[in-house]
């Protein structure tokens, strides 16, 4: 029996018709494997569109024209509002660093409402951003500029843009276990650690943003941290 369909499968390969139909869930299933959402809707249509066209004009089914018709609307509607955010909700370059060390599947509309909840701040060198032992009011993302990370009165660390600086005490709520100053002039973007909690415990779309910021920052210090343990050889 199995043989059978196999044979069957195989055969109407060669049928234009049926390959065609094939075709149209490939569409679909290319749509499922985007990251961007934008790329995601507009194979989605793609899919939509060939399904229209076979279930019209090869294999008649008014009920799943009628339906894909649907899909297909829902989803130009959705690139729609994907243009209007883009055209509209513009960035700074301190928000467009911070918008572009985000993974590509987080939303454009949770990043602005994200970045709703920061202040831009000019940070002298040799300003301390973060003591150690005490509470930290601000989760801090650097745009541009470069801090130093002490404890112990030795430096255990460097931090540039991309980074965070205070996310153990915004994960823990535990007072800082580090000092943080700035080694030159800095640019930093400042989240108010009680704004941005009531933020990602009530949306969850800035929930995910924020998670996926902070995992991606994470792996990067432990990628260098690892690296810098790693001495080189002698000649």
């Amino acid at each position: 029996m199995m043989s059978g369909l196999f044979d069957q499968l195989i055969t109407g390969l060669a049928n234009p018709v049926i390959l065609f139909g094939h075709f149209t869930y490939f569409l679909l299933i290319v749509s499922m494997l985007m990251r961007r959402m934008v790329w995601l809707r507009s194979f989605a249509v793609a899919s939509g569109v060939a399904k229209i066209v076979y279930r019209a004009f090869f294999v008649f089914d008014p009920v799943s024209v009628l339906w894909e018709t649907v899909f297909v609307l829902v989803n130009i509607g959705q690139l729609l509002l994907i243009w209007y955010y883009e055209r509209h909700h513009r960035f700074t370059d301190d928000q467009r660093h911070f918008v572009d060390s985000m993974p590509a599947s987080v939303e454009r509309r949770a990043l602005k409402r994200l970045l709703g909840f920061a202040t831009v701040r000019e940070v002298p060198a040799d300003a301390v951003l973060v003591r150690e032992g005490e509470v930290v009011k601000d989760l801090l993302y650097v745009a541009t500029g470069v801090a130093r990370i002490e404890s112990g009165g030795r430096i255990i660390a460097v931090c540039g843009p991309g980074d965070y600086l205070g996310e153990m005490s915004f994960l823990s709520g535990e007072p800082a276990t580090a000092t943080v100053v700035a080694s030159k002039p800095m640019r930093v973007l400042a989240f108010d650690q009680q704004r941005l909690h009531a933020a990602v415990a009530s949306d969850a779309a800035i929930h995910r943003a924020m998670e996926a910021g902070l995992n991606r920052n994470l792996v990067g210090k432990l990628v260098r941290a690892n690296t810098a343990r790693v001495a080189p050889l002698s000649a």
